[in-house]
């Protein structure tokens, strides 16, 4: 298998191709797209005035609402007829998320994407399962793509539960397991109620995916299911995952940042973090044609880290995701926000919108979204049937439409602070 890291340039020779495919992208950006050309006019910046990477600070960011605004297509950069790919995802705002893909975005993500896996040892003779939320499908899909483009058997993401996974992971010969933390542990909850135990798989690594690894959660799975563990990370609105991955050395996130350009930003100022200083995650694509994004600020709390790693590769390492400098958060690697639960809530109360709150659970590794609602004039009723009814539309707007799991409560009263 050959060495993934023979592809990534030299550092010289990366910066000299970070520089050249940013002008590129700020120039169709300004040419093609009526936000950014608004931006860049109003800051007054011209592409061509960008000559340094540090240059870039000087651009205006992109937003999940500057996203919104512009639904369904006013980011696109190409005709439609050259979108070959229109991936839509909820989001964290009131429009879903879209990103296009032409034809040369798929052939450079499929090629991304293969490049996760080769960095954690997975090659042609592997069989790779996907197992994720159906929130999380369009990573799948991503992932499924990558594994088949570099020539590995794949089990891709099935509605299945976790016992015929589990099923299907022991026949089939599963070596490779794409999961997420959440699912990966409750995965090895399954097994010991089934009875299993790792000797019975042919499984030999975990790649988790969507949500942070804490090191403690890391060792769990590593023990539960007697496999090596790698780590990648990405987001939806810039394209999905792939965007960094670790090495065996396991020593921070590789970045592929031969494609994409990343900042540490102070979340408040918005200005520059030194190197090895934690911020906000800024990240501005160099080689998407259809979808371009300049200075899209992720809502991640990171750093790069400095210094070289010994694995040899040249591109700089992202450090742990330690919080989100925003109100979204995760429900099993599916971002939400706040207020759309709320809107559901409305939604459900025709209108209505009591004192609620929200805190993340976990059963059997599984995490779920808990919501207390507190009971006014308007929600009482005697009768239990219709209580029962509007937390069993509420859990099934949140699944259907969000992707995530909930578990619904109406209590009396909510502490003051709460939602």
């Amino acid at each position: 298998m050959p060495d993934w890291r023979q592809e990534i340039p030299s550092r010289e020779e990366l910066e000299l191709l970070q520089l050249e495919r940013l002008q590129s992208t700020l120039n169709r950006a300004y040419r093609q797209v009526k936000f950014y050309r608004r931006q860049f006019d109003e800051q007054q910046i011209r592409p061509n005035d960008i000559q340094e990477l540090t240059q870039v600070a000087r651009l205006p960011f992109t937003t999940r609402t500057d996203l919104s605004h512009n639904y369904p297509y006013g980011l696109f950069a190409v005709p439609l007829r050259e979108v070959v790919r229109i991936q839509s995802s909820p989001g964290t705002t009131a429009n879903p998320v879209v990103v296009g893909y032409t034809v040369s975005d798929l052939r450079f993500w499929r090629e991304l994407t293969a490049r996760l896996y080769r960095s954690a040892d997975v090659g042609k003779d592997d069989i790779v399962q996907i197992i994720l939320a159906a929130g999380l499908n369009n990573w799948a899909r991503d992932l499924k793509d990558g594994a088949e483009h570099l020539g590995a058997s794949v089990i891709p993401f099935a509605n299945l539960n976790f016992a015929k996974q589990l099923m299907v992971m022991r026949d089939y010969k599963t070596s490779i397991l794409v999961t997420t933390p959440s699912y990966a542990r409750h995965l090895i909850d399954v097994m010991e109620t089934m009875g299993l135990v790792a000797a019975d798989f042919s499984l030999k690594r975990a790649i988790l995916v969507a949500e942070p690894l804490t090191p403690a959660v890391r060792r769990e799975i590593a023990a539960g299911l007697q496999v090596s563990i790698s780590t990648a990370y990405g987001i939806t609105e810039v394209l999905g995952p792939g965007l960094a991955f670790s090495c065996p050395h396991d020593d921070g996130l590789h970045f592929s940042e031969d494609h994409f350009l990343p900042e540490i930003v102070d979340p408040e100022s918005g200005a520059p973090c030194a190197r090895g200083l934690p911020g906000e995650l800024v990240i501005t694509t160099l080689s998407t044609t259809a979808f371009p994004l300049v200075r899209f600020r992720t809502g991640d709390v990171t750093s790069l880290q400095p210094g070289a790693c010994p694995c040899g590769c040249p591109l700089i390492r992202l450090g742990d995701i330690v919080g989100r400098c925003d109100r979204i958060f995760s429900v099993g690697g599916i971002k939400i926000h706040p207020d759309q639960v709320g809107s559901a809530i409305q939604e459900i109360l025709s209108g209505h919108t009591p004192r609620y709150r929200l805190r993340l659970g976990q059963d059997a590794g599984l995490t779920y979204l808990d919501i207390e609602i507190q009971m006014d004039e308007i929600l009482f009723s005697d009768e239990v049937k219709c209580l029962e009814a509007i937390s069993r539309r509420l859990r099934r707007y949140l699944r259907e439409n969000l992707g995530i799991d909930s578990r619904v409560g109406l209590v009396e009263k909510i502490s003051p602070g709460s939602s």
